[in-house]
């Protein structure tokens, strides 16, 4: 097969994946909401016959949250990152069922929260105490939210006669659709490295981005906080807030993957991969004074740009999970 039709496949595989990506995004969440609304109906404040339903969905939410967990924790353990990926993807799930406007937090496409029952039921009380407590929980991590409202803070003061929200709108379909068009030149790049029986993909994207893929995940969850906590007001969704902790634990077992990764790169192509991790970014193209900050933290503990040892890959990431954490308490 000539270069020019292994372009033109890996850029077909590509559209499938990132069109789909789009319409998982925009108009499922929509469409699944209505079918739903009919089988998982609101129960407004009728807790009494709100928690015969719970207790009925009770085991199948707990066999979800364990099988969900078992994902992340196997695919670590077998040195599988797809299946770590996939195990974070389904704990973020439940975020799409902010589409919809309800008061019963299972009702409609608000049914795949049945994931995050299991924590729900951790904390005491009533079950209006369980959501509110539940809800202050869901806020920890709002210290991601720091680059965008310093971007609304901007707007306000540059476009003083524009509604915030139209920037709030024009904010999210600019960052979906630039996800999408990340997903889609690394796809189309991985494919074509791929055919062509590459070792390290180090061309187009993959130039300015080691793990444009994870990149464009995060970018594309991202926007579906800003979505959720920005565009919909008061939050959609029930009793919930919009819930900034589970993006940053999903982000934070993807980071995990993409060092493991990099671990596993260096350990099976050596020095031709660390050639190629002095010349591009790790995920995101930043300057370098931002990027040396970032990393301050580990050339302080480690004595060296990345963590290289599983112990040392934990131990960065919980520091600076914490880290986050309690800015968010103070945010």
């Amino acid at each position: 097969m000539n270069t020019k039709s292994l372009i033109l496949l890996s850029m077909v595989f590509s559209a499938i994946f990132t069109i789909a990506l789009l319409y998982s995004t925009i108009e499922l969440p929509h469409i699944l909401n209505k079918f739903l609304v009919d089988i998982f109906p609101d129960y407004g404040i009728q807790w009494n016959k709100a928690e015969k339903f719970i207790n009925s969905i009770r085991p199948i939410s707990y066999a979800c949250f364990i099988a969900t967990i078992s994902l992340i924790i196997i695919g670590f353990i077998l040195k599988k990152s797809q299946l770590s990926f996939l195990g974070s993807f389904v704990l973020y799930l439940p975020t799409f069922s902010y589409f919809a406007s309800v008061m019963f937090f299972l009702t409609g496409i608000g049914i795949i929260r049945i994931l995050w029952l299991p924590i729900i039921e951790l904390f005491p009380g009533s079950w209006p105490e369980k959501i509110y407590a539940v809800s202050q929980f869901l806020e920890l991590g709002d210290s991601i939210y720091m680059p965008y409202d310093a971007l609304r803070f901007i707007f306000t003061n540059l476009a003083r006669n524009l509604p915030l929200h139209i920037f709030d709108d024009a904010f999210f379909h600019l960052i979906i659709y630039l996800s999408a068009s990340i997903f889609f030149l690394s796809c189309a790049s991985w494919f074509y490295g791929k055919f062509k029986k590459l070792k390290i993909i180090d061309f187009f994207v993959y130039k300015y981005s080691r793990h444009p893929q994870y990149l464009s995940f995060l970018i594309w969850s991202y926007g579906l906080l800003i979505y959720d906590k920005y565009i919909f007001y008061p939050p959609k969704g029930g009793y919930f807030a919009s819930p900034p902790i589970f993006w940053l634990i999903t982000s934070f077992i993807i980071l995990g993957l993409a060092l493991y990764e990099e671990k596993e790169m260096i350990k099976n192509y050596g020095k031709a991969y660390i050639e190629y991790q002095n010349k591009s970014f790790f995920m995101l193209p930043l300057p370098k004074t931002i990027s040396n900050l970032i990393l301050f933290p580990i050339k302080l503990i480690f004595k060296k740009d990345y963590p290289e040892e599983t112990i040392e890959i934990l131990s960065i990431l919980t520091i600076y999970f914490l880290i986050l954490i309690i800015i968010s308490i103070f945010y």
